[in-house]
């Protein structure tokens, strides 16, 4: 079931589609708005030792992208 799409149209919806805790699936949303060269850093293991799944979860995390990447500075561009 997709979000996006509206097929489900709350977290616990989503939550139980996948047999997750609302509270899990909750903390994780907000990645979907992870700035796309910072989720590229992490899928080529250029990120730096700090952006972890801890702390990208840790506090909210800024819906502008500059200031995400303000957040994890130093992670490799290239």
């Amino acid at each position: 079931m997709s979000v996006a799409r509206g097929e489900v149209t709350s977290v616990l919806a989503l939550a139980n589609s996948h047999r997750l805790y609302n509270h899990y699936i909750a903390k994780l949303l907000p990645l979907a708005w992870l700035a796309p060269d910072l989720v590229e850093a992490i899928l080529d293991g250029r990120q730096p030792p700090t952006m972890t799944l801890s702390a990208l979860t840790a506090k909210a995390l800024p819906e502008d992208w500059v200031e995400q990447r303000r957040l994890f500075e130093g992670y490799a561009t290239a």
